[in-house]
């Protein structure tokens, strides 16, 4: 599963929502608010993602279930 960190008013968060969407890509979006009081191990997984990006938006996380 894809999950997608994004924030409003974010020209690159729209731009790879809609590249997933045509693709038919499924994906989860979260708001990019929960990095900074992580809820759960996805949301751990997304803010290491972002550090490594200089916390530029939009984060993609694959996670899986195990």
């Amino acid at each position: 599963m894809l999950y997608l960190f994004t924030a409003e008013n974010c020209p690159k968060c729209e731009v790879l929502k809609k590249q997933l969407k045509e693709k038919g890509t499924p994906y989860t979006e979260r708001s990019a608010e929960r990095l900074k009081s992580p809820e759960d191990e996805i949301d751990k997984e997304a803010l290491i993602e972002g550090s490594m990006g200089n916390m530029e938006l939009p984060i993609l996380v694959e996670w899986e279930e195990n």
